[in-house]
């Protein structure tokens, strides 16, 4: 039986601008709305936005929200922002013809075909339940109970946690509300009121003590951060809320990695919400978005460390996409095995262009999948867009590695190589430790003959000693996405050709050189684990001197390209010693920024002016002591 809570999805077919129109007739009884596309204007009222950065939307709630030719990721952010009685309409342009697509098309169908019908005018019916209340009161006993203690509230989208969240802390000035940013963390302070967001920063460096410590949407913040902020506040009263599925993509890593640390540094109470909120129970469009994009996609049934005999095979998309339960249990293991999967995963595995999966099964006619490697063909760019790329001034899409190599590590001549980079790799949790990985990825050594073979991932002792086991090297050591708080991201790579081995002897050379520096920095912007420190080193050659050439070189591709600072730090830190005088006549705020940056080594947090304005200065900075005392490393 419908109930005036459930969402209405509508599903409009034609051209962008007809069905532009048809949106916003059909949205005119809304409020407020989002309406996803960069091309139409939206109606009155409603809120313009990209679907390229939809998550700081998140929390917001809208009668309407309509959305153009969605890929994967938008749809799992978008349906979340629709509240109760409100209706989702979805805009397919002709000539799209995919199996992302198919698949959308397929879900729709099972959804009922989405006939658009006129919004009717919303009710705010938002009211808290008695398992709601039952949460706010086991919070509000952990805040008030012993010191090193912690819960875990985990749920789907809608159920209300982070106003639970808010209201068992409202009232409570020795707690502190933080989470991956401030829009984040705006529905919990709704409940709260007068208890302002303190970011992570504050809580990492900070010498304030909060009795309390709750963090919301926990799984969109790294876990080496909350990590480190249990072991600096071991004496706190923690709740950690998140998303249990959905678009983040993390929530397995908070559940697999995170809580499974704190269980064995502090009591941890389990706290869930299955009743939805902001929306009635049976939501249509919860269960068509959860359909689609395999949100509740389970791996295989294995007992645990009996896997019977495997295969490796090499899986056909075309049939995979037509085979649901196949597919289900690969996009299951990906999800549940590794932290960082997302519903843009989902997307790539069908679509993108030279995406190849392998897998480890059972033989028969419904075969369980014990390990999956999703792998990507990558390199070959010409030469143009190679210098592009090391310039700042292109971007490639789908070409990680290269560009890594080409901008990060100034080689925009390994962009010409031939690879195959390793995405995603994913063992059965029941299989762990029965050498499946190694198998799988020897099994896609013996099927590819590219120059060489790489992957990027953040980087633990443990898979950085996996992957020299397999013949990688390391070749790079860096941060990942601007994600300051997390794991640094690594780049290993397994020589094939001439080419690719010369390319990786150069790289470990300007490594070995660099490395200990370039970790002196990382430590100050963020507590490293010696583990890592001492594991990174290991198998480095003897480092290459540093001569003036190479070192001004280096400094050239950091102060005019897009080079990360620290992976250029040395040769800086040597520039800048070697013209000393040039620097005292910099302006104060350049010299400022260098003096504190490069010379003393101190957190970009400490800097000036936040970590982005500070790395925005230095570079200006490097560039003017570049132009003053060595003008012809200028491009122009």
């Amino acid at each position: 039986m419908s109930d005036l809570r459930h969402r209405r999805l509508s599903v409009l077919r034609g051209a962008p601008s007809a069905t532009a129109a048809a949106a916003r007739g059909l949205l005119a009884a809304a409020r407020d709305g989002l309406w996803i596309d960069p091309e139409a204007d939206p109606p009155p009222g409603f809120t313009a936005a990209d679907p390229r950065d939809l998550r700081r939307h998140l929390g917001r709630a809208f009668d309407g929200v309509a959305l153009l030719d969605p890929d994967a990721e938008a749809l799992g952010r978008a349906h979340g922002c629709v509240r109760g009685g409100g209706a989702l309409v979805i805009r397919l342009s002709p000539g799209v013809s995919n199996r992302w697509r198919a698949r959308l098309d397929a879900a729709i169908d099972r959804a009922g075909g989405g006939s658009p019908a006129p919004l009717t005018p919303v009710i705010d019916r938002l009211g808290g339940t008695a398992e709601q209340a039952a949460v706010v009161e086991a919070l509000a006993a952990l805040f008030t109970g012993p010191r090193g203690a912690a819960v875990a509230l985990l749920a789907d989208r809608g159920r209300g946690k982070s106003a639970a969240l808010g209201l068992a802390l409202a009232g409570r000035p020795d707690a502190a509300l933080t989470g991956p940013a401030p829009a984040a963390v705006a529905e919990a302070r709704r409940f709260a009121p007068g208890l302002d967001f303190t970011p992570l920063t504050d809580l990492l460096r900070g010498d304030r003590r909060p009795a309390v410590i709750a963090v919301d949407e926990a799984a969109q913040i790294p876990v080496p951060a909350l990590r480190r902020l249990v072991e600096r506040h071991p004496q706190a009263r923690f709740a950690f809320a998140t998303t249990a599925r959905g678009y983040e993509g993390t929530g397995r890593g908070f559940v697999l990695r995170f809580l499974a640390w704190l269980e064995r540094a502090m009591p941890v109470r389990h706290l869930t919400l299955r009743a939805p909120i902001r929306w009635a129970a049976g939501d249509p469009v919860e269960r068509f978005v959860f359909d689609a994009l395999l949100l509740d996609a389970t791996p295989s049934a294995f007992a645990e460390g009996d896997p019977g005999p495997l295969r490796a095979v090499r899986l056909d998309r075309g049939a995979l996409a037509a085979d649901e339960a196949r597919l289900r249990a690969v996009f299951g293991l990906l999800v549940h095995a590794h932290y960082r999967t997302t519903p843009r995963d989902l997307a790539l595995l069908l679509d993108a262009p030279g995406v190849h999966l392998f897998a480890l099964e059972t033989a028969g006619p419904t075969p369980r999948i014990g390990a999956v490697n999703l792998l990507v063909e990558e390199g070959r760019l010409p030469p143009d867009v190679a210098r592009g790329l090391a310039r700042g001034a292109a971007r490639v899409r789908g070409q990680a590695l290269p560009e890594t190599l080409a901008a990060d590590a100034a080689r925009p001549d390994a962009a010409a190589l031939s690879m195959l980079r390793s995405v995603r790799i994913a063992t059965h949790p029941a299989l762990r430790r029965m050498g499946l990985a190694r198998r799988l990825t020897e099994a896609v050594h013996a099927a590819f003959a590219p120059d060489l073979f790489g992957t990027l991932f953040g980087a633990t002792p443990a898979l950085l000693a996996f992957r020299r086991s397999l013949g990688y090297r390391l070749a790079r050591l860096g941060v990942s996405g601007g994600r300051r708080a997390g794991e640094p991201a690594a780049v290993m790579i397994r020589p094939r050709s001439a080419a690719a081995r010369a390319l990786v002897a150069d790289l470990q050379g300007h490594l070995a050189r660099d490395l200990p520096r370039q970790l002196a920095l990382m430590a100050a912007d963020q507590t490293l684990d010696p583990a890592l420190e001492a594991a990174a080193l290991v198998g480095l050659p003897r480092a290459t001197p540093l001569d003036p050439a190479t070192r001004d070189a280096v400094v050239a591709t950091y102060a005019f390209g897009p080079r990360p600072f620290e992976t250029a730090a040395l040769p800086v830190l040597r520039f800048v010693e070697a013209h000393r005088a040039a620097l005292a006549e910099l302006p104060p705020d350049a010299r400022a920024v260098i003096e504190a940056r490069v010379i003393e080594g101190r957190p970009w947090s400490e800097v000036a002016g936040g970590v982005r304005p500070a790395m925005r200065g230095l570079r200006r900075a490097i560039r003017a002591l570049v132009r003053r005392v060595a003008p012809d490393l200028s491009p122009g």
